[in-house]
């Protein structure tokens, strides 16, 4: 299922998923995709079994890798983060990174601001030995290079600021399973048992977090599969306990 922006840009569900908090969240994605055309069932003891034994019905290869794995019952929470760290995974990075619409992301250093006070000073001497102005570009540089880069493109934002909510497998997109819209939950909607998604404890915020984009924490994840550097792209949602995956935290 895929979502038309104003910029021309289309997103699937499950890739809107990744820009939104990293690979868990798109492989929660892909699950409520899963789930809302009848291609597996989660029981009520939280195994995720495929419907059919053939595969059919993947239209993505995270989607195909998740029904295969679904052939037998496989627990709700080690689906999702066995999806989340797949090969297909780091290919669904890549195609992203090949649209332009992420990028590869660096953490912010604890000491960015160091070589902006560095720069600042060494212009202000600049007036007096001239010389220090050649310092100045050396040090803004180190400047930007510690200040960190989100994983997330504009391209990227502007085109995830155009999906709603249109349905309940975008509403994992954007918000996760734990997530709520309005007054209800998002399992909910897929009538999952109520004790199978469990809300983490907030996740404390490190001195060395990344600037997230969208206020998503998910992308050391992003970077954990893929390279790209991103914090814990997963940590936006977290269902049935399985570790958070991508896009750090955050997400709804």
């Amino acid at each position: 299922m895929e979502t038309p922006t104003t910029q021309g840009t289309w997103l699937s569900a499950e890739e809107a998923g990744y820009l939104k908090a990293g690979p868990r969240r798109a492989a929660e994605t892909v699950l409520a995709r899963l789930i809302d055309s009848d291609l597996v069932r989660v029981s009520r003891e939280g195994l995720v079994s495929a419907v059919h034994q053939n595969g059919h019905g993947a239209t993505t290869s995270v989607e195909a890798r998740m029904l295969s794995q679904a052939r037998t019952g496989v627990p709700f929470d080690t689906i999702l983060p066995s999806a989340a760290t797949s090969t297909e995974m780091v290919q669904l990075h890549q195609h992203l990174l090949g649209r332009g619409l992420m990028q590869r992301g660096r953490h912010r250093h604890e000491g960015w601001w160091f070589s902006l006070a560095i720069a600042v000073l060494l212009f202000v001497l600049g007036f007096s030995a001239p010389g220090c102005f050649y310092g100045v570009p050396i040090a803004l540089g180190f400047f930007f290079w510690q200040y960190g880069r989100d994983p997330v493109t504009h391209a990227g934002k502007a085109a995830l600021r155009q999906v709603t909510a249109q349905d309940r497998v975008h509403a994992v997109a954007l918000h996760g399973f734990d997530g709520r819209i309005a007054s209800q939950s998002v399992w909910a909607l897929f009538g999952l048992p109520d004790n199978l998604v469990v809300t983490p404890p907030p996740a404390r915020r490190s001195r060395r977090s990344s600037s997230g984009s969208a206020g998503h924490g998910a992308y050391s994840a992003c970077g954990s599969t893929s390279g790209c550097g991103g914090s814990s792209c997963s940590s936006g949602s977290s269902c049935g306990g399985g570790g958070g995956g991508c896009g750090g935290g955050g997400g709804s």
